[in-house]
């Protein structure tokens, strides 16, 4: 009897539209469609980077060891260097953020200890340009790649007679980060830790209040239509455009609450995150001591990236309001209308969510970029990364494309509801039932 009524109410659900579309059908074309759009970006990064990480070389030390045996174990490694000349570390640290390069320091003496076998001291600059997950793997990749060279040049000098501690940790590195103009003395993998914050964080809150946005909306304005007082709606003394100014007003200040809900949380998360939840990772190769704190603070942009933010943010959920609306116009009740904006709006949000926290826009191929641009809401993450790495102008050209997307739903909500199909036009996601005699 069990095995009976679990296929018949199996065979119920799959009858039913909303449930087959929203929760088997979206999930099977959206998820592979962003894993393979995600793949390819991270492709078009690791070709760049085996193509060569370009390093620059501050040589203080001047021997062959230094000039001749490590570039070469370097080279073999896929590493182009590039000479820099400077003589103290303020000087490579502003050669570093100039060149936009890494840059390594041999400092003198560094050769009289490495072949006496004694741990040696080598200062490294990273410089990191944005916050995507390919970025900061780059950084990491070099950072391991200098090991191992190191290792294999231990090996070369000392033989067979090598002391392995030394072996295993031939140099003690120094390392500096340079990002958003700050100089962080921390490796890379705090830094990495930290972005997490960022990468996820900031655009989640996005997200979830565009999302907010469309379904509050679409259910306003599907509850009219399903309690039929929509009707009655039309045939007050009042311009159809005020009543749909008035839909949206009423949506934004519902979602107005809930965004500044989101980022009052969002902001208590944060500094909870600088009081206690610090990025605490072992690194005993660095020279800085066995544990680096790193606070979410100590990223944190200039005050022009807050006005970004919220600005973006409303923007979208102007955006998403009027998406709403006019999918909420083709539900025939409340949850059809639920179900058809989340299948409309989740291929929007959520691609270039996934997208662009792994790899930045420049570093996908041209035909997958284009695609993303075309996607309004692609605009959002990119203003919000682009007011982050501190880059205002590109920013603003983000938010201004949004405002042109804007414009146009805002356009065509406004002549949906000019015409009868406000009150005519039905999708319907329910099982057909047959008509009664």
């Amino acid at each position: 009897m069990l095995r009976i009524l679990l296929r018949k109410e199996v065979k119920e659900l799959l009858m039913e539209r909303s449930i087959l579309i929203g929760a088997i059908i979206i999930p099977l074309i959206v998820f592979p469609l962003m894993g393979a759009l995600t793949g390819l970006g991270m492709s078009a990064a690791m070709e760049k980077a085996e193509a060569g990480i370009i390093i620059g070389l501050a040589d203080l030390d001047k021997t062959r060891l230094t000039t001749a045996e490590l570039p070469g174990l370097l080279k073999e490694r896929g590493i182009q260097l590039i000479k820099v000349e400077c003589s103290a570390e303020e000087e490579c640290i502003e050669a570093a953020a100039r060149q936009a390069i890494n840059i390594m320091i041999i400092p003198n003496g560094f050769t009289r200890n490495f072949t006496s076998g004694i741990q040696s001291k080598i200062i490294t600059i990273y410089s990191i340009r944005s916050a995507a997950i390919s970025e900061i793997s780059m950084s990491q990749r070099f950072s391991e790649i200098l090991l191992d060279s190191f290792k294999s040049l231990a090996e070369r000098v000392h033989g067979s007679g090598i002391d392995p501690k030394f072996f295993e940790k031939p140099v003690l590195e120094s390392p500096l980060v340079l990002y958003l103009g700050k100089m962080l003395r921390a490796p890379v993998t705090a830094i990495a830790a930290t972005f997490l914050t960022t990468l996820f964080g900031l655009p989640l809150v996005a997200v979830m209040v565009a999302s907010y946005a469309s379904t509050v909306s679409a259910t306003s304005i599907a509850l009219e239509k399903e309690s039929k007082t929509l009707e009655l709606l039309l045939t007050i003394p009042a311009r159809r455009i005020v009543i749909l100014l008035s839909k949206l007003l009423g949506t934004f200040v519902m979602v107005l609450l809930s965004t500044i809900s989101f980022l009052v949380g969002f902001g208590i998360y944060g500094l909870m995150i600088a009081g206690s939840m610090m990025a605490r990772i072992p690194f005993e190769e660095v020279e800085i001591g066995p544990q680096v704190s790193l606070t979410f603070l100590d990223l944190w942009p200039s005050p022009a990236f807050l006005p970004i933010l919220v600005s973006s943010i409303i923007i979208a959920m102007v955006m998403m309001t009027c998406i709403g609306l006019l999918v909420g116009v083709l539900g025939s009740d409340v949850r059809s209308a639920q179900q058809l904006v989340g299948a409309v709006t989740f291929p929007l949000l959520m691609p270039p969510f996934f997208i662009l926290v792994f790899t930045p826009v420049q570093g996908l191929p041209m035909d997958v970029k284009i695609a993303l641009l075309l996607d309004p809401f692609t605009h959002l993450f990119l203003a919000i990364h682009s007011g982050f790495a501190g880059d205002i102008n590109s920013a603003i050209i983000s938010i201004m494309v949004m405002l042109g997307f804007a414009s146009v739903l805002l356009l065509l909500s406004s002549r949906l509801f000019m015409g009868e199909r406000l009150i005519t036009t039905k999708v319907t996601f329910g099982r057909k039932r047959a008509l009664e005699a």
